[in-house]
């Protein structure tokens, strides 16, 4: 399943504490402060939120995705779900330019809206798939961030991710830059832990 355009914005608040990080200071200059709001509307405009993922379930699970999971702890899983989340090469185009004219600060400017925009991205699409799992009844296990060149190239072609020009070189580089991958487990709600929930709230 794909998901584009969809409306994501950057938390101006997150975005200072990465880019704190990213110039190495306990404050931000009272200018740059002062310019996230503006930069970061003209940012929004360029970007192209995109999120495609594909959910197995069974027997159907790719025996690859399913044992990272369990290496990291997810057990019990009776489906699963690889996710690609990117902002699009917009961001990546304006590093580029910024680089070659010196504007390194400018630069890092952007690359804390894009990170932070890239994992808001992240958190609106797992928020549809908790609802796929909860329809289920199943609950969605954390995303394990994917990282390795190998498992990078399994889950974009898995997805259909190259379609929308999203690539992994052999270093295991992503292409666009400011993109997610991961795989997260379904499941089962505990029937139990399911009924206690539900006197809680009648006790409420």
């Amino acid at each position: 399943m794909k998901v584009k355009k969809f409306r994501v914005k950057p938390r101006l608040s997150s975005v200072g504490r990465i880019l704190k990080s990213l110039l190495s200071v306990s404050k931000l200059p009272p200018d740059i402060e002062a310019a996230l709001p503006k930069e970061s509307e003209e940012f929004l405009k360029n970007i192209l939120p995109i999120a495609t993922y594909k959910t197995w379930s069974g027997s159907d699970i790719p025996a690859d995705f399913h044992a990272q999971l369990k290496e990291k702890g997810v057990d019990g899983a009776v489906a699963l779900t690889a996710l690609v989340v990117t902002v699009g090469a917009g961001p990546d185009e304006t590093l580029s330019t910024l680089l070659l004219k010196g504007e390194t600060t400018k630069a890092q400017l952007i690359t804390a809206l894009a990170e932070d925009t890239a994992e808001v991205a992240l958190q609106f699409s797992l928020r549809l798939l908790v609802e796929e799992a909860e329809n289920d009844e199943c609950e969605l296990s954390s995303v394990l961030p994917v990282s390795d060149s190998k498992t990078l190239s399994e889950v974009l072609l898995a997805v259909g991710a190259e379609k929308e020009g999203i690539l992994v070189d052999s270093a295991g580089h992503l292409s666009p830059r400011f993109t997610r991958v991961g795989l997260a487990g379904w499941i089962p709600v505990n029937k139990r832990r399911r009924t206690a929930g539900l006197k809680s709230q009648k006790s409420a």
